[in-house]
């Protein structure tokens, strides 16, 4: 827990010169007014951020299973969050290396980056968020210009005891620019070092390297041994057991599109929601909830949904093909599941 609080000449500290187009804070007070707040709600969220969280757990997604812990933020603290999020991180550049929590940016669009590539190595970063230490985003604070008091308190407006919760809306950009500033950018200058083709991205905690040329085993394990180090050396793990090299000859996905000419949806999961699909036209979504593992027929059309936006992301053609039968199962079935159903929109 932070020590320090009050304001007094002493604790007022004139940065040199901070980058980017940042607000100008120099003690709790000048902090305070950027964030529309008074100083007093300032040091009450800091003093008592750990009892301003609600936590639960959350089922995680793929072959792995388990759960993933949320730490979620109460309202005040959250809209507060919030603020610090649009006054202060989003006006922080970032390259386009880093595809998550920027608006604008999507997965495809880091996808896309690897397309034709030779051989692409897919690495991930274990307990991402957690790994993410308040000391951590005090130095980073520290080191764009701000004081030492004022990036204590910033360091603190975002975490939950001393790492990122997975619930605040501001961990996902803190998460990107600690991790650019501590192992992107040293990895990208190894990697231009040992060849300018190399191309590197992060998408939250996947990593992806990829080279257009083809590569000796020994180059590429190298480039691991590269990424490895690095995230290391910044205070990460990386998950060994997730790490992939995928050769040219094999599919090739990078968050789950196939870059192997072009961006493509998987034709496995593609086929496996038309199936979906077809099963519900045939037979209706009440009956095919339990089978498809999900809760109710409300949660499959909204995980259908799901799936026809993210196939639109990436080929519309297909998506539209799709559509035009999920529309059809809809048309079909909504008398018999209109008391368990909310079926709203297709706009997929």
């Amino acid at each position: 827990m932070s020590s320090y609080h009050g304001t007094r000449s002493d604790l007022v500290e004139f940065p040199q010169q901070i980058k980017y187009d940042l607000p100008l804070a120099i003690c709790d007070r000048s902090l305070a007014y950027h964030l529309g707040i008074h100083n007093r709600t300032l040091w009450f969220c800091v003093l008592k951020k750990n009892k301003l969280y609600t936590l639960f757990s959350l089922e995680k997604r793929g072959r792995g299973g388990g759960r993933r812990g949320i730490q979620n933020p109460d309202k005040r603290l959250k809209k507060i969050q919030s603020v610090f999020l649009v006054r202060f991180l989003n006006n922080i550049p970032v390259g386009d290396h880093v595809g998550a929590y920027i608006q604008g940016r999507s997965c495809l669009d880091t996808a896309k980056q690897h397309v034709k590539s030779s051989v692409i190595v897919s690495m991930d970063i274990k307990d991402f968020f957690p790994s993410v230490q308040r000391a951590m985003i005090r130095r980073y604070f520290l080191s764009i210009g701000y004081g030492y008091r004022v990036a204590s308190l910033m360091a603190d407006l975002v975490t939950y005891k001393n790492f990122l919760p997975q619930g605040a809306p501001t961990s996902g950009m803190v998460a990107n620019l600690v991790a650019d500033w501590k192992f992107d950018q040293p990895i990208m200058r190894d990697l231009k070092r040992l060849d300018p083709q190399w191309r590197y991205t992060r998408y939250s905690d996947d990593i992806d390297v990829s080279h257009p040329e083809k590569q000796t085993r020994e180059r590429v394990l190298e480039v691991v041994n590269i990424v490895r180090a690095r995230v290391s050396a910044a205070g990460f793990r990386i998950n060994e057991q997730k790490t992939k090299l995928e050769p040219y000859w094999n599919r090739q996905k990078v968050l789950g599109v196939v870059v192997n000419e072009k961006p493509n949806v998987p034709r496995i999961e593609y086929m496996r929601t038309k199936a979906i699909i077809h099963n519900c036209t045939v037979n209706g979504f009440v009956s095919q909830f339990r089978r498809a593992k999900k809760t109710s027929a409300a949660a499959l059309i909204s995980h259908i949904r799901g799936k026809l936006a993210y196939f639109k992301s990436i080929d519309k053609l297909k998506a539209e093909k799709l559509k035009r039968k999920f529309d059809i199962a809809l048309e079909l079935h909504i008398e018999e599941s209109k008391d368990e159903v909310d079926f709203g929109t297709t706009n997929a």
